[in-house]
């Protein structure tokens, strides 16, 4: 791990633990997240300031690099159907870091309201009668929730 951690990316020192993890050749996986988190999430520092989290000349705890780094790891198990909780006693990650991560799709662009309105008056006449329905559906669900 020590070798990968020197030569590899973050990411692919997430996915060498993965795999590590899911062969169940070690005994106490904790023990290898604590020798070498500090490696696993050198790279999270730059995306903490990369998402806004933290401005460049703030200091940003250990603790929230490190919780940033279980939550980047148990996002990788969960894709494959697993997640940290299945390792005890892997220590969890305490943030909602699923919540705080912008979305590229919406800082994409920025929509001009009033010609999306008008593009969504003109769709909707040529919706069939299932699209009518799903989409006044959720039009009401946005507008009375």
């Amino acid at each position: 791990m020590e070798k990968a951690i020197a030569m590899q990316s973050g990411m692919a020192c997430y996915q060498l633990l993965v795999v590590i993890l899911l062969t169940d050749e070690v005994a106490k996986p904790h023990l290898l997240w604590d020798q070498f988190k500090a490696g696993l999430c050198d790279d999270v520092k730059h995306k903490l300031y990369h998402m806004n989290h933290y401005q460049a000349d703030q200091e940003i705890p250990k603790n929230d690099i490190y919780d940033y780094g279980l939550w980047d790891l148990n996002r990788i198990l969960v894709g494959i159907g697993r997640s940290l909780a299945d390792f005890p006693p892997m220590p969890l990650s305490q943030q909602q870091w699923a919540h705080r991560i912008p979305n590229p799709l919406l800082q994409a662009e920025q929509y001009n309201v009033d010609e999306m309105a008008t593009l969504v008056d003109e769709q909707r006449t040529i919706f069939n009668p299932d699209q009518a329905t799903a989409f006044n559906a959720v039009l009401e669900s946005v507008t009375n929730n």
